[in-house]
């Protein structure tokens, strides 16, 4: 995870940094570190904003290790002025694909440990990407999570519904600090032809308001997601957090073409 500091908002990949935002703590999995050999993506484009039309993408297929998942990532061309790259909020599965269970089982995992960890490794992907581009007490996220099959990759979204059934009002505790936090899931728009989830976390910790909204949508072996956060402040609108996964389906079919 990442840290408040000074500067203004760090934060991890969707909910995994909204803690640490407040309080600080270490970021979970392998440090990002720039691709060297990993497959080009497209190049940027005018993102299309919620709504406008998005041409359907086929759904996510192949295998690519982090490392090329990070290549999927958007860069800075994507993101509205005043939000840069924090390289502490990244986090890649590495060079090489995953085989071991879950960690975290959605079924069990209690809230605080979600909200901790989303974003990060240990949900039995193969691979997984992520990173936050950040502004004043705002940041976006985007994730790629790769699992072994389309079935897991849609089984791992409707555990993150099931989950949030069950966390409507929980404490939630970093680094010797606790708040009360909630989250709500229902059902977003299709995004690039795709079914997608819409989960909403609010909460207050040390004296700071905390708003994320997340998108999730599961593609193929993929689940995409974008998330806008708030820390003291609402979550942005500057970027949709639909053109967010938009663009990173289109940018893995290109990486997964090339690979």
């Amino acid at each position: 995870m990442s840290s408040f500091a000074g500067r203004g908002l760090v934060v991890s990949a969707v909910a995994a940094g909204v803690l640490a935002a407040v309080t600080g703590c270490a970021t979970k999995g392998v440090q990002y570190k720039t691709p060297s050999s990993a497959p080009a993506a497209a190049a940027p484009s005018a993102a299309p904003s919620a709504a406008q039309p998005m041409t359907p993408v086929p759904q996510a297929s192949g295998q690519l290790t982090g490392t090329q998942l990070q290549s999927v990532l958007l860069p800075q061309s994507y993101f509205p002025a005043g939000f840069t790259l924090s390289p502490e909020s990244a986090v890649t599965s590495g060079g090489s694909l995953l085989s071991s269970p879950a960690a975290y089982q959605l079924a069990t995992i209690s809230c605080a440990t979600f909200i901790n960890h989303l974003g990060s490794t240990g949900f039995g992907e193969t691979a997984m990407a992520s990173n936050s581009f950040v502004g004043q007490a705002q940041a976006f996220d985007q994730v790629v999570y790769q699992f072994g099959s389309s079935s897991e990759a849609t089984a791992f979204v409707a555990g993150v519904r099931a989950l949030a059934a069950r966390c409507g009002s929980f404490t939630a505790t970093a680094n010797g600090a606790s708040g009360t936090f909630s989250l709500k899931a229902s059902p977003g728009a299709l995004v690039g032809g795709h079914p997608s989830l819409e989960l909403s976390q609010t909460g207050t910790l040390k004296g700071s308001s905390v708003a994320l909204d997340t998108l999730l949508t599961a593609s193929g072996v993929d689940v995409f997601a974008g998330a806008a956060v708030g820390v003291g402040t609402t979550a942005p609108i500057s970027m949709a957090k639909e053109t967010i996964v938009y663009n990173l389906m289109k940018r893995q079919a290109a990486a997964a073409v090339l690979s």
